[in-house]
């Protein structure tokens, strides 16, 4: 018999990959297909384990795929009749993608933030128009859906936690001076370039509070973010008696994406998970970590500041990562870049994209300067 439809957008990236070992562990999905980017070597290796998965990759041509090009991932998607989508792609692509996604599958397993955060509302509203549910993939998330899911008290607020990235214990002031090669060596998490920068300034967490208060229709102020270098707890919720459900875990992101594959049910796939230790919870320095404090004021100027914070974030790590400028000089552009002002009210597709391009194109001259 076989089993629901899976497709993997992003096959070839982390999330990809790790959700190709979890789909080879549960024999209740059929992968149907598969889509990436330019990494064609990656994608047949990866098709060779599910032989009758589609391909299709978009930005270079193929005879070794069965579809190339600018529709290629919508022609997957027509063809192959999917029940789920895995959205790993990353960056403001992932939202045309999501977007695309809900027309033909029943459910998003979504790894990809930009999609609620640049979407928002427009987002939420069109997926479930289209009668598609959204199960989150980041491991924070996924922990308070998790908790929201088997609660039936009124919650006060959430918190989501924050490793602080590989420059949590360098001081402040020697910020400045810190490379790449530093940046990169998550002291938790293994995830691609960008999140892994983004860990370390705070970006990414930034996002994900956007990301939360769409996702789970909260205010700003019900949404706090902690730092716990352990990796161990990945959200708590706080209710009206004063308190507190915590979801911890080994720091795997397979454990979110099973879920999000086989919700409402969990699979009994992976290794033990020991509590004891040590564990350490304590509030983000704003002088360190001020893309936190600039996510929520994007919250209350409306839906073109979070685009272009998104945009301009992505303009800047790049530089970063390629020695154009200094790790502290990230938040310098994107705060720039925010500030200019932007349309608070957006209610279609080609108004969010215009936005990006402005936004990058802002980052893009302010790195020429």
């Amino acid at each position: 018999m076989k089993g629901k439809r899976v497709v993997i957008l992003g096959a070839t990236g982390t999330i990809g990959r790790m959700s190709v070992d979890v789909l080879s562990k549960l024999d209740q999905f059929e992968v149907v297909g598969l889509a990436a980017g330019k990494d064609i070597k990656t994608l047949l290796e990866i098709k060779s384990k599910f032989p009758l998965a589609k391909t299709s990759i978009t930005d270079v041509s193929s005879n070794d795929v069965d579809f190339h090009g600018q529709d290629a991932i919508e022609n997957l998607l027509s063809s192959t009749n999917p029940d789920i989508v895995i959205v790993g792609v990353s960056g403001f692509a992932g939202l045309k993608y999501a977007l695309m996604s809900s027309k033909y599958s029943k459910r998003l397993c979504l790894a990809n933030k930009e999609s609620i955060i640049t979407g928002g509302k427009f987002f939420i509203d069109s997926v479930k128009a289209n009668g598609c549910e959204i199960i989150p993939v980041d491991s924070e998330h996924n922990a308070i859906f998790r908790l929201l899911d088997s609660e039936k008290s009124e919650v006060s607020f959430i918190h989501i936690t924050a490793s602080g990235g590989a420059v949590r214990d360098i001081p402040t002031k020697n910020l400045k001076d810190v490379t790449p090669d530093v940046v990169l060596k998550h002291p938790v998490w293994k995830m691609g370039a960008r999140i892994t920068v983004d860990s370390s300034t705070m970006f990414n967490k930034g996002l994900e509070v956007m990301e939360a208060h769409f996702l789970f229709n909260l205010n700003p102020k019900q949404i706090r973010v902690l730092i716990h270098p352990q990796g161990k707890i990945h959200g708590m919720i706080y209710l009206k008696d004063k308190t507190v459900k915590v979801l911890m875990s080994n720091a795997d992101m397979r454990i979110p994406i099973a879920y999000a594959l086989c919700y409402p049910q969990s699979m009994d796939i992976f290794e033990e998970f020991d509590p004891c230790g040590t564990y350490s919870l304590f509030d983000p320095d704003p002088k360190k970590y001020p893309a936190l404090g600039l996510a929520y004021r994007c919250l209350e100027m409306g839906d073109g500041s979070r685009i272009a914070y998104n945009a301009a974030d992505e303009v800047a790590v790049q530089a970063f990562l390629e020695g154009k400028i200094k790790f502290t000089q990230i938040y310098e552009i994107v705060e720039k870049v925010v500030e200019k002002g932007w349309p608070n009210d957006l209610k279609d597709y080609d108004s969010i994209e215009q936005v990006d391009k402005e936004g990058r194109k802002t980052a893009m001259e302010m790195l020429s300067k």
